[in-house]
C-alpha cells in the first residue's frame, strides 16, 4: 500500500491552498470582466462561492496538518472523516472537502454543458 508521509501531505496541502488563492483571484477577475461587459454573473458568483468554501476547508486541513506536525494534540477523528493511514501517520480528510469537491465538479460540468448548448454570439445569422 502506497502511503504519504506527513510532510508530503503538508506540502500538498500548501500547494492546494496556493492554487485555491489563484483560482479565487482569477474568478474575481472574470466576474469583473462579465460586469464590465454587462453579461450575467450568477453562475460565476455561484462558482466563486464554491471555490471560497473549498479554499476555507483546504486552509483548515492545512492548519490541522501543521498542528499535528508541531506535535500539538489533534482533535479526534469524527465519523464524518475519511482516514488515510500511513506508516506512523494518520491523515484525516474531512468529508466536507470531499463533498464540496464533488459539488464543484458537478457545477463546472453544468456550466460547461450550458455554455456548449448555447449558440455562439460571435456568429452572425
Amino acid at each position: 500500500m502506497w502511503a504519504m508521509l506527513l510532510h508530503d501531505h503538508i506540502s500538498m496541502a500548501r500547494r492546494h491552498v496556493r492554487q485555491g488563492e489563484r483560482h479565487i483571484a482569477r474568478q474575481h477577475e472574470r466576474i469583473a470582466c462579465l460586469r464590465t461587459s454587462r453579461l450575467p454573473i450568477e453562475d460565476a458568483l455561484r462558482l466563486l462561492s464554491l471555490l471560497e468554501e473549498v479554499h476555507a476547508l483546504q486552509r483548515q486541513h492545512l492548519s490541522r496538518l501543521l498542528s499535528k506536525s508541531a506535535g500539538k494534540a489533534v482533535s479526534e477523528l469524527s465519523a464524518e472523516t475519511q482516514v488515510v493511514a500511513g506508516r506512523n501517520d494518520v491523515i484525516a480528510i474531512p468529508e466536507p472537502i470531499i463533498g464540496l469537491g464533488l459539488e464543484l465538479e458537478q457545477a463546472l460540468k453544468e456550466i460547461l454543458s450550458e455554455s456548449a448548448a448555447k449558440p455562439s454570439k460571435d456568429k452572425l445569422h
